[in-house]
């Protein structure tokens, strides 16, 4: 279990230092991949959430998210493995989530201030 943990800190330490600019990513590419992959079907079309955690808007960063998606705690999420997904695929996907805009705020939603 400890060289587990040593074993995920580590890869997001090397995500990190890998990443000092800001992160890229092809969101038009990641929402393709989030809905071929099925991450919908856990977390949404928008991200949003559902038996899955909500992901979008302002995702955490994508070092963290990376390594979440390779090394998941015991959510009931599968493991991706980079057999399985990409690191760009995953950063595409990270791109995404990024881009899907903040909710109107409830004070904006006319029907709701009747």
């Amino acid at each position: 279990m400890k060289l587990s943990l040593i074993a995920s800190l580590l890869c997001i330490a090397g995500l990190a230092h890998a990443q000092t600019a800001s992160p890229a990513g092809n969101a038009e590419n990641g929402k393709r991949i989030f809905i071929k992959d099925g991450c919908y079907g856990c977390h949404g079309y928008d991200g949003h959430g559902g038996t899955g955690a909500k992901l979008a808007p302002r995702p955490i960063a994508a070092a963290a998210f990376i390594a979440y998606v390779r090394h998941p705690s015991p959510s009931g999420m599968p493991i991706f493995t980079s057999k399985v997904i990409s690191d760009a695929d995953l950063m595409d996907i990270w791109a995404y989530l990024k881009s899907i805009p903040e909710p109107p705020a409830v004070k904006d939603i006319p029907l709701l201030n009747q």
